[in-house]
């Protein structure tokens, strides 16, 4: 409804703009529509309080920890699996070494 009201309004603008300069001005009196339409429509900046500003800082830190506590589990797993793999092998390698011996 506000949104419709605000055209409305623009065009009245533009539209007297046009009445009142004659055929000569009918781009200016586009331009001056569209201009007056992006004023009326454009949300304006609000000031977000810094009690907000904080709770969002504190979130973005928090998410930002989980990501970095997830990141080195992974390492820590990846780091596991590499090693326990690492193990195996040698143990089976001396396995066979071993067994080779005994013969």
């Amino acid at each position: 409804m506000k949104t419709g009201l605000k055209i409305i309004f623009a065009g009245i603008i533009s539209l007297s703009w046009y009445l009142l300069n004659g055929e000569d001005s009918g781009e200016l009196s586009l331009m001056i529509f569209f201009f007056l339409a992006f004023i009326l429509l454009a949300k304006p900046i609000s000031f977000q309080s810094p009690e907000k500003r904080e709770d969002y800082i504190q979130q973005l830190k928090r998410s930002y920890e989980r990501q970095m506590d997830l990141k080195n589990k992974q390492k820590e797993e990846k780091r596991r699996l590499i090693q326990a793999t690492t193990e195996r092998s040698y143990r089976k390698t001396h396995q066979k070494q071993n067994d080779t011996s005994l013969l």
